[in-house]
């Protein structure tokens, strides 16, 4: 399995759908942005074969193929289960992994991180190595969540009210929050910031810090009124005191 023949594949399949659609772009580029992400955070273990690695940044560049559409209906924080199943049909049913590898071993790792990607906690009884795998594919899928949010817009920045209470309440303890609890635009600004609970490596914070991105989703936001404004501001602030304790933790 060689990088060259995974990225020569998707570039192959993703060729047919309309890279001019907004929804379509931003897929392609979550993808490629998840494998190198992948990429860094393997690499930086120090624990994987060259094979292995591959491995990786194949889930990585595949993990939502069966999101790409002729006709997408696209939302980057739809957490459905739909898309597990598009993307096992896509790679395994009609048979794309096979092109991309003949060899078969692992083809229950790659399913199961898929799978997990976008789910708490990891499956039963698998060895740690496995369980790297899909740390790393969550921590990557989740850090570019930021990213997406930033630069494709795909919901109201205007904040008019203060969060529900039930968002705000799972924000403070520190849980991820699913989208379909969100209610207004500052829940849905929370949905996203919450992606960071669910890293599972201090190199994720790191990257999170690098990039800016908590700063720059509070300046992609307008304020209806100072108050608002000030919310967010405090809301910031411990969300940076937070990172930082995170990467010197």
């Amino acid at each position: 399995m060689k990088s060259s023949r995974i990225m020569k594949i998707f570039e192959q399949y993703v060729r047919k759908y309309d890279m001019n659609n907004i929804n379509i772009k931003s897929k392609y580029f979550h993808s490629l942005k998840v494998m190198e992400i992948v990429r860094d955070l393997a690499n930086g273990l120090g624990i994987f074969s060259e094979e292995e690695l591959a491995v990786c940044e194949l889930i990585g560049l595949f993990h939502e193929i069966g999101n790409f559409s002729k006709t997408p209906n696209y939302h980057i924080d739809d957490d459905s289960s739909d898309c597990y199943e598009r993307t096992i049909d896509v790679l395994f049913n009609k048979n794309l992994i096979r092109e991309i590898s003949k060899e078969t071993k692992y083809d229950n790792i790659i399913k199961m991180a898929i799978y997990s990607y976008d789910k708490m906690g990891f499956p039963e009884d698998i060895d740690e190595k496995t369980k790297h795998i899909c740390a790393i594919i969550k921590d990557a899928h989740n850090l570019d969540s930021f990213r997406l949010f930033i630069n494709y817009p795909y919901v109201d920045t205007r904040i008019s009210c203060y969060p529900s209470t039930l968002v705000y309440n799972d924000f403070k303890n520190f849980k991820t929050i699913s989208p379909k609890m969100s209610e207004n635009a500052s829940d849905s600004v929370l949905v996203v910031l919450s992606n960071m609970y669910a890293f599972n490596y201090r190199y994720s914070y790191y990257l999170l810090k690098e990039n800016k991105y908590i700063e720059k989703i509070f300046d992609s936001l307008t304020f209806d009124s100072d108050e608002f404004k000030n919310f967010y501001k405090q809301l910031m602030t411990v969300l940076n005191d937070y990172v930082d304790k995170r990467i010197g933790g």
